[in-house]
Formats: structure tokens, sequence, C-alpha cells
């Protein structure tokens, strides 16, 4: 895509008639696909990651990036969209603008530049989510091959399931943690403690906030993001009932069992990060607190003492 549109308003912007492919400038040979204005939304702009993209360029790329190459200063964004969760954008201000992409899934990106309205439209050229099929055959040859990948797919997926619950409860555990951490100093411990005790408790507090906001961000993406019941979970689960167990052939079953694979590498994407946020937030949030406190209790200990 050229940048013609690089001055422009977003409002002076035409919709896209199909999908337009965008280079991202930072970094060559990264090639994204997005579609402006879509019906469903008209204003935001549709971004896919292709998955061979997101494998070479994903640590590196960033959503400032994708904004900026699309031809608009993300200061113009309001808001945007991925795996379900919507995040401010602070006038181009907010810091995760500029941290890698996390994996956008077969839903990909929305990016809003007015009212906040995820469209519903498929993510072309990516393989989109496919509605149920409405008749089905009993499988042979080939498509008994598919069906087995799908059920493969699927009993993995329940698999990951358990231990992305897992995941979940300890989160919410080393939340509370944090949160509880999460103080002023008390009046002897502000009295008896040095300067740099002082300093370093604030710099406690800021990794307190941060691990806060890692760990509420994975929380909530499990909970409504689109691995959840509240996302694309229960298409999963319907189409293996009604067609993968009983073996029945259906129209679309190679695309579906894509979407299958997807939402499998979306699952493990989401443990990993979760993972990550929970072993930071006891390493740089939790020890780093509690090691500070402990080194100001023994000086309130001692101030008591000679008293």
């Amino acid at each position: 895509m050229s940048n013609q549109w690089a001055e422009m308003n977003f409002a002076e912007r035409p919709p896209s008639v199909a999908w337009e492919p965008i280079s991202v400038l930072q970094l060559p040979g990264c090639v994204v696909w997005g579609w402006f204005k879509p019906a469903a939304a008209p204003q935001s702009v549709m971004i896919n990651v292709p998955d061979n993209i997101y494998q070479v360029y994903g640590p590196a790329l960033t959503l400032r990036m994708v904004m900026h190459s699309t031809g608009f200063d993300a200061s113009q964004v309001q808001a945007w969209t991925i795996q379900g969760i919507t995040y401010e954008s602070q006038r181009g201000a907010n810091p995760l603008l500029d941290q890698p992409l996390p994996y956008p899934g077969p839903q990909g990106i929305a990016i809003h530049f007015g009212s906040v309205a995820t469209p519903t439209m498929s993510i072309a050229p990516a393989q989109s989510m496919m509605p149920m099929p409405a008749s089905s055959t009993p499988a042979t040859g080939n498509e008994l091959f598919t069906l087995e990948a799908i059920a493969t797919e699927w009993q993995s997926i329940i698999l990951l399931e358990t231990q992305l619950d897992a995941a979940r409860r300890k989160l919410g555990d080393i939340q509370g943690q944090l949160s509880s951490l999460n103080r002023d100093l008390g009046s002897d411990e502000r009295l008896l403690s040095s300067a740099q005790d002082k300093k370093d408790w604030e710099d406690a507090r800021r990794f307190l906030r941060d691990n806060l906001f890692q760990v509420g961000r994975y929380i909530r993406e499990y909970d409504i993001g689109v691995t959840s019941s509240a996302g694309n979970r229960k298409h999963f689960e319907e189409v293996y009932v009604q067609f993968v167990e009983p073996r029945q052939a259906f129209p679309g079953m190679e695309q579906e069992q894509l979407a299958f694979e997807q939402h499998r590498k979306t699952g493990q994407t989401l443990l990993q990060h979760m993972q990550t946020a929970h072993a930071a937030a006891a390493r740089d949030g939790i020890q780093r607190a509690r090691s500070v406190l402990t080194r100001i209790a023994a000086k309130v200990r001692t101030g008591r003492h000679k008293r």
C-alpha cells in the first residue's frame, strides 16, 4: 500500500472495496492486510496479520508501527480491539502501543477512530470463522482423515483449557497479593526509614502497579477473550459434537480444521503470556516489595526498642 493517504484525515479516507496490503514501514518485508471503514464499523480499520508474518516479525512488531503504516498517527486513534479486549489509545500515549503485538488470532485487530464497535465481518485472507454447516454426510477416505485431525486438535484444546484454568487461578491469587502489598508506608515506617528506603519503596510500588496491570490484562483475556465462552469456544464445541465426534462430513471441513488449529495456537500464546505475567509478578513485584518492607520493618523494631 502506498502512502497516498498519509496526509489525509481519517474522515476523508474512502472505504476499502477489498483487502489492501499494508507495508510496515519500519520492518522491511513485513506486510499486513487492512480494510478501511467496513460497513459494520465505518469508524474503524480492520487489520489482519498473517501467521507467517507474525512468526517472523511478531517480536518486533508494535501496534504503533501498524497504525503509522496505515497513514494515520496514533494520536487520531480512540481505541483498538484485539483478542476480544478493547484498549483506550489515550491520544496515542498508551504504552501498550509500543509493546510487542500480542498474537491477534483469526479475528485480527480493529483500530477505532470514532465510536467503538468491533466489526463482525470475516477476516479474509486469513482463515475466518465458519458458520455452522447446514448439512452433513457420513465421512469416508480423506474426509475421515480431516475429521481425525480436527478431533486431535479438540483434545489438545481441552487439555490446554485445564492449563489455562490453573494459570487463571494462579493469576487471581497473585493479583490479591500484589494489591495487598501496594500500600502507603505506615507512620512508624515513614518515621524510621531512610530516604533511600522510601525511594526503594516507591520503586517497588511502581513494579507492583505494572504487574497488577499485566496480571489484570491476561485475566481479562482469559475471561472474555477469543478463547473463552464469550469468544469462539462455543463454536468449536458445537462443531465437534455435531459433526466431528459422530464422524459426519460437512462443507468447509478443511477450513474448519485450520480454525481449530488457530484456536489452539491462540490458547497456547495466552497460556505463555499468563505464565510470564505470573513469574514477573512474583519476581519483580512481590519479592521486591517484601524485601524493602522487611528491611524497613527491621528498622522499625530497632527504633521502637530504643524508645
